[in-house]
């Protein structure tokens, strides 16, 4: 009898995680993080878009995104996990930046990706990268939103990512000894970052290629997802 109690025990203790396995798995599907995709025109967030959409190669594009796009769900999976992500399509001229901010606060973003290229390191005069990056840590790091209702502790992001793109153009031309992280193309994003994590908020650095290099791209989200 003992022995039949615990064997019964030992059924149902297996069914129940099997319950619980399978309604995470069914949460992560329906409940849908939300990333913002943010920075200075033609460094390749729609490229960056397009990648977690669709896995491949992503054709060259040309033209620029002109104000908002609707927010899109997309799955992400990596060694067995997957998460489902929902990001918009948001123009990188100076007339947009505002509407980074809005779309912060709307979809309640928790997890943000800065994307910047090698265009500062080819040529120091300009500042695109430099000036987006300003105007998004201000608008973060304040406690009041633009229209100047104050913030609540729920409405600041989880974690930031500086996500060096098109590493495939530039990794060798710009190629540095000692860790990927400390590599100079960071260094005019180290003071807002240092402001950010005075906030509480903690940033992360990657380089990635999200044309050609789409597992780079997930496991990239992932990292966020998992560490922040």
């Amino acid at each position: 009898m003992v022995l039949g109690v615990a064997l019964t025990m030992s059924v149902m203790t297996g069914f129940a995680i099997l319950i619980i396995e399978a309604t995470v798995s069914f949460y992560k599907k329906i409940h849908a993080i939300n990333f913002g995709i943010y920075g200075a025109t033609m460094v390749g967030k729609t490229t960056l878009h397009h990648q977690l959409r669709t896995k491949g190669e992503v054709p060259e594009i040309k033209k620029r995104t002109v104000g908002k796009e609707r927010a899109t769900r997309k799955v992400i999976k990596v060694d067995g996990e997957s998460h489902t992500l929902k990001t918009a399509d948001i123009g990188g001229e100076a007339i947009y930046w505002m509407e980074w901010l809005k779309d912060i606060r709307i979809r309640k973003v928790k997890y943000i990706i800065f994307v910047i290229d090698h265009r500062h390191l080819d040529s120091p005069a300009n500042l695109d990268h430099q000036l987006a990056w300003k105007y998004l840590v201000d608008g973060i790091c304040s406690e009041v939103w633009p229209d100047g209702k104050k913030k609540k502790n729920s409405e600041y992001p989880l974690s930031i990512g500086i996500w060096a793109n098109k590493y495939d153009m530039w990794g060798e031309k710009y190629k540095e000894d000692g860790d990927i992280e400390n590599h100079s193309i960071y260094e005019p994003f180290k003071y807002g970052m240092q402001r950010l994590n005075d906030k509480g908020i903690p940033t992360f650095k990657y380089i990635v290629s999200a044309k050609s290099q789409p597992e780079m791209v997930y496991r990239g989200v992932m990292t966020m997802i998992k560490e922040y």
